[in-house]
């Protein structure tokens, strides 16, 4: 790994989306893969929030909770009227991880291209060393 600390970034791909996402720790890399999305699909610059969604991540398969998390994100953009544009992951009991979206009202953001229908289980990456955490996944859009 080359970044330190936190982020998340988008790689050129011909059709769809590829995000990486890093962060010191598993809840944190989570967090940034739903951020990593959130970014990609809107400007969140003038977003009003209007409250918080919660979503829980079972501890099923750890090696794949950054996916369920960005799953969740999909879920709820187009399930609910409001918009989420940001999330903090925590660790809860047993493994598991709570993801808290804050939603915004869907008039105070604007969609930057097509929206994500869904995210690849093909080509997931998740990377582990004394770094931190790293995760690389496509977006279809």
């Amino acid at each position: 790994m080359t970044e330190t600390g936190r982020g998340h970034r988008a790689l050129p791909h011909t059709a769809d989306v590829i995000l990486e996402a890093w962060a010191p720790d598993f809840p944190g890399c989570c967090e940034e893969a739903v951020t990593a999305v959130v970014d990609a699909c809107v400007d969140r610059s003038g977003a009003v929030v209007v409250g918080h969604h919660g979503l829980p991540i079972a501890a099923a398969s750890p090696e794949t909770m950054p996916l369920d998390a960005v799953e969740g994100l999909i879920f709820v953009l187009d399930t609910e009227r409001d918009v989420p544009v940001g999330a903090d992951v925590r660790a809860v009991d047993g493994g598991a991880l709570e993801l808290r979206l804050t939603m915004a009202d869907r008039t105070t953001v604007e969609p930057i291209g097509s929206g994500p229908k869904a995210v690849s289980r093909s080509g997931f990456e998740l990377l582990t060393g004394p770094d931190g955490v790293r995760c690389r996944f496509l977006i279809d859009v």
